[in-house]
């Protein structure tokens, strides 16, 4: 996280292109702690996911652990 507020993610690894119309997508790809409901239940996701990935990224630099 910078001074100015902005983030910096890694792990591009793990990335893919949304080109579908609905700007889905369905590979599962990922650690399980980090995984989405979405990704979890092998339904369509979004950029959500990422923000769901964030939050619990967050919590767990916050706290030292995983929230679950």
């Amino acid at each position: 996280l910078g001074l100015d507020g902005s983030v910096k993610l890694t792990e591009f690894g793990l990335c893919s292109p949304i080109e579908s119309e609905e700007g889905t997508l369905t590979a599962v790809v990922g650690s399980s702690h980090w995984m989405a409901p979405e990704l979890v239940t092998r339904m369509p996701y979004s950029f959500k996911v990422d923000v769901w990935a964030l939050g619990i990224t967050t919590f767990e630099m916050l706290e030292g652990a995983p929230p679950y």
